[in-house]
């Protein structure tokens, strides 16, 4: 009378010609009010049980795909256990359950379907990968342009102030307290000139011996050996800041009528 349990492994074929195993799982009962049947009508109900399992296993799964067994597994055990039920009832045993425990079909088989919902899964995520990637380098372009733009802008603003403080020591050292002239602009043009010079060659000085502050044990490829600085060769005469003021004049002189000046601080 206590209730007995059957698992029964079914080979069968999907719609779409896949070998599939199933676990079955079966739970059955004597009925108290039937005993005479149960004892004398049938000699083993495992039998029958296993082969009307198999039976109603292998018409139904034959008609439903892969995909649609899985998504189908209730409706298929309520089958199964109906089924079992009209079949067992009048040889006086009772099914409680029939389960599908395991739906299990070759391995190859697992992986081609996990191969194919990772390609569809990829596809779905390349437009999000190429609109991130696009993002990116907008927003690197756009941080680019922003940065030049900035740039421009100090050095439009420092020359400015450089042309102001020059200004301002032409006009301080040219002329007294009392406004008269003591030494002519040109003069103080030279003398600036020559104070730009010398900073210059003391930035030279300064940015020389980089090179000397490298890691000597570390090789550098050709490229970096023909960008890092060597020597510089320049005239440096008394009279070469002269030549450089005539020069500087000169192309101001013959330039100045067709240049047309515009602020970058209104752009």
């Amino acid at each position: 009378m206590r209730i007995k349990q059957l698992d029964i492994i079914s080979e069968t074929k999907s719609k779409d010609h896949v070998i599939l195993r199933i676990h079955v799982s079966i739970q059955y009962q004597t009925n108290a009010s039937h005993l005479f049947e149960s004892f004398y009508s049938l000699s083993s109900p495992t039998r029958l049980l296993t082969t009307h399992t198999h039976d109603v296993v292998r018409s139904t799964l034959p008609q439903l795909e892969l995909d649609d067994i899985f998504s189908s597994q209730d409706s298929i055990a309520l089958e199964l256990y109906r089924s079992l039920n009209g079949q067992l009832n009048q040889y006086g045993f009772i099914i409680h359950h029939a389960l599908l425990t395991q739906i299990e079909p070759s391995e190859r088989v697992k992986v081609s379907m996990n191969e194919m919902e990772a390609s569809r899964r990829m596809r779905m995520a390349m437009p999000q990968k190429a609109d991130a990637v696009k993002m990116l380098i907008v927003r690197d372009a756009e941080a680019r342009a922003e940065r030049a733009y900035l740039v421009g802008v100090g050095v439009s603003r420092e020359r400015q102030a450089i042309a102001e403080g020059m200004k301002d020591v032409v006009c301080n050292v040219t002329r007294g307290a009392d406004g008269t002239a003591h030494i002519p602009a040109k003069k103080v043009f030279d003398l600036l000139l020559l104070t730009q010079y010398l900073d210059v060659l003391t930035d030279l000085q300064d940015f020389q011996p980089l090179r000397s502050l490298r890691n000597p044990n570390i090789d550098e490829t050709p490229e970096q050996q023909s960008t890092s600085p060597t020597s510089l060769f320049l005239s440096h005469m008394p009279e070469t800041v002269s030549h450089l003021s005539e020069a500087a004049r000169e192309c101001f002189e013959s330039d100045m009528g067709n240049v047309q000046v515009e602020n970058l601080l209104e752009l």
